[in-house]
């Protein structure tokens, strides 16, 4: 092994002899962080990514499910990799059942089983299981579809390109090493998220799990220790009918009017036999109102809305929150209707880079070389903010438009360690959180608004809601709905 930077070479003793740093105000802050702020680089490691977690006992389950398919396992030993890989520990599993005790989920692996089963949980404890099973011709059915689901579940745990924690913050969202034959995401890689925290200091992938381990470098890759397995995620409109507490009215409303499949995703069976399909929609952005978002509006129009006098009312405000044959991200944009299967519209590839337009035949503001560009508008420099711009997308309303305008900023805080990015995403002005939900077939962004086709960008800086006296607050510009809405829903 050999030092790859060695300046400053007095300080890497002393950096590398402990783990970590103490600051009475803060707590223990990584020295990992400290020294890849600072512009130090660890040693050069040997081994490649499988052999690190082949050699370490803490790892040995997810290294029985990887070695179910030779595939994964060559992937993962090619030295000449560059990747990286969220790897599970044993701790983050379930418990292994005992000898003899066999799960009781139905353990047909046909059809639409080997299509969406995408729990790593349960695989590791199916894989688990093989080996108390009696050979036979079932059991070696059973172990080809489990290689086949490994063989996609741990690819959504692997980047194809090597990041460190410092560089996973940069961006918000990043492209996996998964692609879905049946269509989804028009043929492009399914997406996993990122949020940084500051206090404590941390990553978060997909907002339920958590870097708990950062930056084992590997020959071919880097490594990062996660709490619990990632889930491929569900199409967008299963995506929300999990969460019913947040999206209970707008999955309730899609249903009612016969949205579903401008947001669902799913597997059939065929007949006769076959494997059957997938149909719904493929590539897809959706802006949910959350249940929230129907309560502030006025009562009366709320009982119009569920009504079978305004079901086309209804129908039309939720396809205008509905972006059909286009993925956006803060980061990242895809037009499924641009015919070009093969290249990645990355808004920010890295911070600093280029910001990709990608020929999107729409109004989009972008970077090049690092720095905002716009008609007749000064040059903001890349640190404060990283970047900004705005897009206006169709909806799947005909006629109708949304305006977008994300703005991604940088902070340092007066700590140790990396700067803190965060992003503002606004939709016609309104605010948008949580942001950046990658699902099957798309990208989901949270409104505790509902979008009034009526109230434009010029609107944004009004004030849109009152205190209702009951600790929610009622949105106002809906105020004027009887004048406008009932005959706004039966124009074609």
């Amino acid at each position: 092994m050999r030092i790859v930077n060695f300046t400053p070479f007095l300080l890497l003793g002393t950096a590398y002899a402990l783990p970590t740093l103490l600051l009475p105000w803060f707590g223990e802050v990584r020295l990992d962080c400290v020294i890849g702020y600072l512009g130090f680089s660890q040693l050069e490691e040997e081994r490649t990514v499988y052999q690190l977690l082949k050699e370490d006992e803490n790892f040995s389950r997810l290294v029985k499910a990887i070695e179910l398919n030779d595939e994964v396992v060559e992937f993962l030993d090619n030295p000449f990799q560059s990747i990286t890989f969220f790897a599970v520990p044993n701790s983050g599993l379930p418990k292994p059942h005992k000898p003899g005790r066999h799960h009781n989920r139905n353990t047909d692996v046909d059809g639409d089983r080997c299509h969406n089963h995408s729990d790593l949980d349960l695989l590791v404890l199916e894989v688990e299981q093989l080996d108390h099973l009696p050979s036979s011709v079932d059991k070696e059915r059973r172990r080809r579809c489990l290689a086949r689901i490994v063989q996609g579940v741990l690819a959504y745990h692997i980047l194809p390109d090597k990041y460190s924690s410092i560089q996973l913050l940069e961006n918000s969202t990043y492209a996996t090493n998964l692609t879905l034959k049946d269509g989804s995401m028009d043929y492009q890689p399914l997406r996993v998220s990122v949020q940084g925290t500051a206090l404590p200091p941390g990553i978060r992938i997909n907002a339920f799990v958590s870097v708990t381990k950062r930056n084992i470098e590997a020959k071919n890759g880097i490594i990062h220790h996660i709490n619990k397995p990632l889930l491929p995620p569900p199409s967008l409109f299963q995506e929300a009918f999990l969460f019913p507490e947040a999206f209970s009215y707008v999955t309730s409303a899609i249903q009612r009017v016969g949205l579903t499949g401008q947001l669902d995703r799913r597997h059939f069976r065929g007949g006769d036999g076959s494997h059957g399909g997938f149909h719904g929609a493929k590539a897809t952005t959706f802006f949910a109102p959350t249940s929230f978002a129907f309560k502030r509006l006025p009562k009366k129009l709320q009982l119009f809305l569920f009504s079978p006098f305004g079901e086309r009312a209804l129908r039309k405000l939720l396809e205008f929150h509905i972006v059909p044959d286009f993925v956006l991200f803060s980061d990242y944009t895809h037009n499924a209707t641009s015919g070009d299967h093969g290249k990645d519209h990355s808004m920010a590839r890295s911070i600093g880079g280029d910001l990709l337009h990608g020929g999107l035949p729409m109004s989009v503001e972008f970077f090049e070389n690092g720095i905002f560009h716009h008609p007749g508008r000064k040059r903001i420099p890349p640190s404060e903010p990283v970047y900004e711009y705005d897009i206006t997308v169709p909806t799947l309303l005909a006629n109708h438009t949304l305006d977008v305008h994300v703005t991604r900023y940088k902070s340092k805080l007066p700590i140790p360690g990396p700067p803190h990015f965060f992003t503002k995403f606004k939709v016609n002005g309104r605010a948008i959180v949580p942001l950046d939900v990658p699902a099957r077939n798309g990208a989901l962004h949270v409104l505790n608004t509902l979008l009034n086709p009526c109230h434009r960008r010029h609107h944004r800086h009004h004030r849109d809601h009152e205190d209702r006296g009951d600790g929610e607050t009622l949105d106002t510009s809906w105020d004027d709905w009887e004048e406008w809405l009932p005959q706004w829903a039966m124009e074609d």
